[in-house]
């Protein structure tokens, strides 16, 4: 067993490894769900800095996995009865994906991957009637989240170790329960590529 594992992790190193940092921005829509079921249509998306270091791997020569860190502002504004508000987030987590790469020629290559991140605030405000709540304390932003999607990015090859990259990602929480908070960023970025 412990040669299959060897031989395992031998060969999955051979193939080609490359590592990604990427900077964009977040457009993050709140879904709130209230205990009666209901969706007020107060909140309204917001931007904010998004931040990727990954590692990509080849499991063959057409289907590849990533993993790595990132640092996100989820950030939404809204207004009840005209009161304006705004929620500012800090998170960091680790993401995950794994898909096809298709050649599109020229040094070209296109990818697409289901993807999933955890991650967990470290700072967090709501701006409400000219003052700041800490939101620390706040159950809806606190806990652990959890995230799943899929992403689509474009690389151009610049040399054969570096490319450049423009990524498109959606992720949504998919939090259930009585009164829950949902957080579905889009994120759009750009990066650079180094490998091997």
């Amino acid at each position: 067993m412990k040669r299959i594992l060897l031989l395992l992790l031998v060969s999955v190193s051979c193939f080609a490894q490359s590592y990604k940092f990427a900077v964009g921005s977040n457009i993050t829509s709140f879904v709130f769900t209230n205990s009666a079921g209901a969706n007020p249509s107060f909140l309204r998306p917001s931007s904010g800095l998004h931040l990727s270091l990954s590692r990509e791997a080849s499991l063959s020569k057409s289907f590849l996995y990533d993993f790595g860190v990132n640092y996100n502002q989820f950030n939404n504004v809204g207004d009840v009865q005209n009161i304006p508000f705004s929620y500012a987030t800090d998170f960091i987590g680790l993401n995950a994906g794994i898909g096809p790469k298709l050649s599109l020629g020229k040094g070209i290559t296109f990818f697409a991957k289901a993807n999933a991140s955890v991650s967990t605030m470290v700072n967090g405000n709501q701006f409400l009637l000219n003052r700041y709540i800490d939101l620390a304390n706040d159950d809806q932003f606190n806990s652990m989240r959890t995230m799943y999607g899929y992403s689509f990015e474009l690389t151009k090859q610049i040399s054969p170790q570096v490319g450049v990259f423009v990524k498109y990602e959606h992720l949504d929480s998919y939090n259930f329960g009585s009164s829950t908070l949902n957080f579905i960023p889009s994120t759009f970025s750009l990066g650079l590529s180094l490998s091997k």
